[in-house]
């Protein structure tokens, strides 16, 4: 055999390895960075550090990464117990007050696309999760709507994750992420039965 075509074997081999890793990376969601209280963040997207995979998985999962003192996110697809996110199951998300002049919490379906569904209701914020006397509020994640309170629509998601995005970040947010005290995510029944 040949030295060229020797060179030229390794050289498909590694370009093959290359874009089978790169796809492989690029197909698989969000860095998952560290988990908090559940909630997964990574202190490098947005962040000028991101390696080239990171910005590139940011890229394909639409997330629009902000730099971290104007936005930071945690994902999960669990629930408090460790049990996947199910369209089907009705959960009760609780908090308290956030370091950040405003965040969110958006349902994305397996694909990391919103859920294709009518129910104008894809995410809460703290407008709509209003606090109680304890400074604690209180939102549902569920199927269909519930009496009232705040709520996020899981139609049409399937197995899902949630997004938390915390805006205008404290500056002890943005440097310390344990700090951050992260909403809880309890199951409550599934298919209308406990």
């Amino acid at each position: 055999m040949s030295g060229k075509l020797i060179t030229t074997g390794v050289i498909v081999a590694g370009l093959l390895a290359g874009a089978a890793s790169g796809w492989y990376t690029l197909q698989h969601g969000m860095v998952q960075g560290e988990t908090y209280s559940g909630w997964n963040g990574s202190k490098v997207t947005g962040s000028v550090d991101a390696d080239p995979w990171t910005r590139a998985r940011v890229a394909v999962s639409g997330l629009l990464a902000l730099n971290k003192s104007q936005a930071i996110y945690f994902s999960r697809n669990t629930d408090d117990s460790g049990a996947r996110l199910r369209e089907d199951c009705r959960y009760r998300v609780t908090g308290g007050a956030l370091p950040a002049h405003w965040w969110s919490i958006t349902v994305y379906a397996a694909d990391n696309y919103l859920p294709l569904n009518n129910d104008d209701a894809l995410s809460f914020d703290q407008t709509e999760a209003q606090p109680d006397g304890k400074s604690e509020w209180t939102a549902t994640l569920s199927p269909k709507r519930p009496e009232s309170g705040a709520w996020a629509s899981t139609s049409k998601a399937g197995d899902y994750d949630i997004t938390l995005r915390l805006y205008l970040p404290s500056t002890q947010a943005q440097q310390d992420y344990a700090s951050i005290p992260m909403p809880k995510v309890t199951k409550l029944d599934c298919g209308g039965a406990a």
